[in-house]
């Protein structure tokens, strides 16, 4: 009777100790992917000021990220500057000007919510710039004509401040002010780009 009693008993937990342990795993993954962060992108379009330049210029940025919690995260992203020309005309002489910025980035972040639905944050990281220029001068005086390209890469420090709002569980809309302070390397200078963009959390 107590050998069947027990065989009983372990019957029964055979039985019911998978239910219960599907049921906290359960618990578990959902607890863990909620508290866990997810991957987003961001996109933002805006004008950018460049030292030396003497005209801003339109700005895209991509940025993809992951949200450890919902205040710290991690992101790379990049930088495109449309490029600008000018001319100019001198005494028996004239040409054309055009420089050029892009820059990538790898940054921390850190977010402050003030509600469920707006959020302001922070950014900082390292950022390499790639800055072109190109010449072309043609004179009249001495039939000469010069032309003239070149190139540079620059290392520093990147840098934004930036507001999001939040539109949907998935879509959100955010406000930045951005730039990169380039330490060594040859650059234009610092730059400057507010933006204004989406965002999508996967």
């Amino acid at each position: 009777m107590v050998k069947l009693c027990s065989e009983l008993s372990v019957s029964r937990i055979i039985n019911i100790a998978p239910k219960k342990i599907f049921g906290i795993v359960a618990i578990f993954v959902t607890g863990l992917s909620s508290a866990e962060g997810n991957l987003y992108i961001n996109a933002d379009v805006g004008y950018a000021n460049i030292q030396n330049w003497w005209t801003a210029a339109p700005a895209l940025t991509l940025n993809v990220g992951y949200n450890y919690n919902k205040y710290l995260a991690s992101e790379v992203g990049a930088t495109w500057i449309n490029s600008i020309s000018t001319t100019y005309d001198g005494a028996g002489y004239g040409g054309s000007y055009t420089q050029g910025q892009s820059f990538a980035d790898i940054a921390a972040k850190g977010s402050l919510p003030f509600s469920d639905i707006f959020s302001v944050y922070a950014k900082a990281g390292l950022g390499v710039a790639y800055s072109t220029s190109s010449m072309a001068m043609q004179s009249g005086v001495t039939n000469y004509d010069w032309n003239g390209d070149s190139s540079g890469i620059a290392f520093g420090l990147y840098m934004a401040l930036g507001a999001e709002l939040k539109l949907s569980q998935h879509w959100g809309m955010t406000f930045e002010d951005y730039g990169m302070m380039p330490f060594t390397g040859n650059n234009w200078g610092n730059i400057n780009v507010f933006g204004i963009g989406g965002k999508y959390n996967f």
